[in-house]
């Protein structure tokens, strides 16, 4: 697995977003240049070395989707695309070498049986005497935790607290606490799913693992009782590890990664981070209720033209009248998507089912469907204050220009001011809360 920036170094992750993991899935990586014939890249050296290898050996987490999942002898998953990509590039064949467990894969590496791994942490704590490539994405980290649970938002909390942490074996979330919480009472699994439903059946109290895969394995395993209990400082960004012994393998992979255009990324995200499409708020249900109306508001203004005998007037009328409201909701939704403030609509309980583009800037998640799986809580400094504002909220109405501090995907504060109003049916019952945040300031702040 990869890995995380701050204390993790390198943190075995997705793109969020996601997840994450993640074409507001997974998190935006820089890719440098655009995509050419990659051999006219390569040094004589580097051309020569894969002209002696027309076939080079690659291993993988045999159970880490989204980015790999072994089938049979083939592996699936983001990073088998974008090795796929890299094979077609340089003319040569990249082969599978089938393991059991993540664990059987860094032991073939070690033994020479294999020439790269993808989905490598470079963790200190767990030196493995290979070449690490240019991150290829990158998730923030989080506790999951069943929904019926506290939030906890860092590894010291749960370290205080004594809970009782699961962990897949040799990766390297797992290896980081070990290493640096050594009072976690830890229970170790083979894969990141088999930790989730340690959680889930409440064999253990949480988990860490960075977006992209939880929300991922959380919805397709239907675990339905996990939550993102709170974001940690760190990140965990995937890279290719390479033997030791094999530079210039490195160096064509460093120039193939480099190669990798934004869409070319976007297409293998896309194709893999699994889209969570229900929201409170959803676009095409709000333009189909619009046709819906439009529909009426056109029947009946035929009705009143042919009672009136003035059919022809009517159309034309009706005509610049579709054509203004067609105007308007553009302004609309430009206005919206472009406004400085940062938008978010969540549930009653803190579920986020909406955001505009400045939010996700806010935030520093990168990807605005990462954020929509996640509850506000776990972007507020002080979680608990959550239950505070709703408290208020219940109470008045309405907040303006109220101070909120939220936490940024790295960990860094973002200080700003919001108005928050909830909302209600006709009936008076809660149907969410509406933040309009304003005012940003902070490590890495917009102002």
């Amino acid at each position: 697995m990869p890995k995380p920036s701050a204390p993790f170094g390198a943190f075995g992750v997705p793109v969020v977003a996601l997840f994450l993991l993640l074409a507001g899935i997974l998190p935006s990586v820089p890719s440098g240049a655009a995509a050419e014939a990659l051999p006219s890249d390569l040094s004589p050296e580097e051309a020569e070395w894969l002209r002696s290898r027309p076939v080079i050996r690659f291993g993988a987490d045999p159970s880490w989707l989204p980015f790999s999942v072994r089938s049979g002898d083939r592996i699936e998953g983001v990073d088998q695309d974008m090795i796929e990509l890299f094979g077609k590039r340089l003319g040569i064949r990249f082969e599978y070498v089938p393991t059991e467990s993540w664990g059987d894969t860094l032991a073939k590496l070690r033994k020479g049986e294999i020439d790269f791994v993808s989905g490598i942490a470079d963790l200190p704590e767990r030196p493995l005497g290979v070449r690490y490539t240019r991150p290829y994405a990158s998730f923030p980290v989080a506790l999951i935790m069943r929904t019926d649970g506290p939030f906890h938002a860092s590894l010291e909390q749960i370290q205080r607290d004594g809970l009782v942490l699961a962990g897949p074996s040799a990766y390297a979330p797992t290896v980081h606490i070990e290493q640096h919480f050594p009072k976690v009472r830890l229970v170790r699994t083979g894969t990141s799913l088999e930790a989730l439903r340690l959680v889930s059946e409440g064999r253990a109290d949480a988990m860490v693992e960075n977006l992209g895969v939880a929300a991922h394995l959380i919805r397709t395993n239907g675990l339905g009782n996990l939550k993102i209990a709170g974001t940690t400082p760190y990140h965990f960004d995937p890279a290719f590890g390479v033997r030791e012994d094999l530079p210039a393998l490195h160096a064509i992979l460093e120039k193939s990664l480099a190669s990798v255009t934004e869409a070319e990324r976007l297409a293998i995200y896309e194709r893999w981070v699994l889209v969570d499409l229900s929201r409170l708020w959803d676009w095409r249900r709000v333009l189909f209720v619009a046709a819906v109306v439009a529909g009426i508001a056109i029947a009946g203004i035929g009705l009143v033209a042919l009672w009136n005998r003035r059919l022809g007037q009517e159309l034309e009328r009706r005509q610049a009248v579709e054509e203004s409201l067609r105007r308007s909701e553009e302004r609309f939704r430009h206005l919206f998507e472009t406004m400085e403030d940062a938008y978010l609509l969540t549930q009653e309980d803190g579920r986020i089912q909406f955001v505009n583009e400045t939010a996700v800037t806010m935030l520093g998640i990168g990807s605005r469907t990462v954020v929509e799986r996640l509850g506000i809580a776990a972007f507020l400094r002080r979680p608990e204050d959550f239950s505070r504002l709703a408290g208020r909220l219940r109470e008045e109405g309405s907040l303006r220009d109220h101070p909120v501090e939220f936490v940024r995907a790295d960990g860094s504060p973002c200080h700003c001011r919001c108005s928050i109003r909830l909302l209600e049916d006709e009936a008076g019952t809660a149907i969410g809360i509406e933040w309009r945040a304003f005012g940003f300031s902070g490590a890495g702040g917009d102002s």
